[in-house]
């Protein structure tokens, strides 16, 4: 059903592909936009010379540092060569003097790179346009994901006119936020005291970005501060699409939990308003679970995690959506047995092997039962590395331990 409509309030005070995908698509978003620009020299200073001799600080024109901090936020090489060109490229525009032509090709690289380095810099050279609403924006899209970042925070430590307007990202809710495109920025972790006011149709949007990688459950908690409200949500991604994470309490008073696993590093919108007109004040927590295992991220053949043979490990299946990859060198020539011991009452384990060169070598046994384990041999060749994939079958999840032997 579709939403009501919102009126404007008033200001307070104050998720098989060979049985189940093995390889991710690279994502390609914004790399047509800026497929137009030549390759340019990388640069390593930490700070870019303007014309005239004169420097721009807290700028960090480090190409490398993108990259790594791509492969920390979403568990992958970024293995897209336009992004980086586009870094480089604003940098050289910058040191040219071309602000805008810099921040535009920055924007471009921040819709697939989103990375607290590319946020710096979009601070930074938001402030030298005199735009401090898009600086203070930018920085604090860069402290979403990393409240200590130390570039952003020697930066405001200089820019003490933006610092005082109030970068980090919030703890109460500040009008007026009752829009998508007004959402307060929130952190994981954090708690924000807010409010659905009363009688005006309230609703309040947040912003959040998820952790980094490997992927988590993470569970939304709207705690009531009063008698009256009967929370809603509503989980919308940055692009305004509505999920089906949404959740009604239709009892006053009552306070409302959802747990989702969204993808790494990924912005979503959280609407949260008062079930039949209901209001009153609420805390809102965003709360990574660390339901991960030890070995994450390893859910495609190409970020395999790679185990010993005769050594038990313990992992899980996190939800449906979770998929285990691993990898191991044969001893010898002959066969290996793989072993999968349920540790659940919910699992339903399935198994798929691969060559050395990654191609599809079979499957292991059809398990129809939660809770029961499995058994496969495969045919191997001394001192070659093989790989093998745990799933789950009936969207089933679980903790188990493995074993090849």
């Amino acid at each position: 059903m579709a939403a009501p409509p919102i009126k404007r309030k008033k200001k307070k005070h104050s998720r098989s592909l060979v049985r189940k995908y093995w390889s991710l698509v690279p994502v390609l978003v914004g790399v047509g936009m800026i497929g137009w620009i030549a390759t340019g020299p990388k640069w390593s200073r930490a700070r870019i010379k303007r014309p005239g001799g004169k420097t721009i600080a807290g700028y960090v024109a480090d190409t490398q540092k993108m990259t790594q901090e791509y492969v920390h936020y979403y568990g992958k090489p970024l293995n897209n060569s336009e992004i980086e060109r586009g870094f480089d490229q604003a940098n050289e525009r910058l040191s040219d003097g071309d602000f805008s032509n810099a921040v535009g090709l920055l924007e471009q690289v921040s819709k697939v790179a989103s990375v607290p380095v590319v946020f710096n810099n979009l601070g930074v050279l938001y402030v030298e346009l005199n735009d401090k609403a898009r600086a203070i924006n930018a920085f604090r899209e860069a402290l979403a994901r990393d409240i200590d970042y130390r570039a952003v925070r020697l930066n405001l430590e200089r820019m003490k006119d933006v610092m005082a307007l109030g970068v980090d990202p919030v703890t109460h809710e500040v009008e007026s936020n009752n829009s998508a495109t007004l959402g307060n920025i929130i952190m994981p972790g954090k708690t924000v005291e807010a409010e659905i006011e009363a009688g005006v149709g309230d609703v309040d949007y947040f912003r959040v970005t998820t952790p980094p990688a490997p992927r988590d459950r993470i569970s939304i908690e709207v705690t009531n501060g009063s008698k009256t409200l009967a929370p809603v949500l509503r989980v919308l991604t940055e692009e305004g699409r509505i999920t089906d994470w949404n959740k009604t309490i239709r009892e006053a008073g009552t306070n409302l939990q959802q747990t989702i696993a969204p993808t790494p590093n990924t912005t979503l919108y959280l609407e949260i308003s008062g079930h039949d007109t209901s209001a009153g004040a609420y805390t809102l927590l965003v709360r990574p679970l660390k339901a991960f295992d030890t070995y994450e991220p390893n859910d495609d053949i190409f970020n395999a995690s790679r185990i010993t043979v005769g050594t038990t490990i313990v992992a899980n299946i996190m939800d449906a959506n979770d998929t285990d990859f691993y990898s191991f060198v044969s001893p010898r020539t002959g066969t290996v047995s793989i072993v999968i011991s349920n540790r659940s009452t919910t699992l339903i384990p399935a198994l798929s092997t691969f060559f050395p060169d990654k191609r599809s070598s079979g499957f292991g046994p059809d398990i129809r039962t939660p809770g029961l384990n499995l058994r496969h041999t495969m045919d191997v060749h001394e001192n070659q590395i093989y790989f093998i994939q745990v799933w789950s079958q009936a969207n089933t999840s679980g903790d188990y331990s493995l074993v090849v032997e």
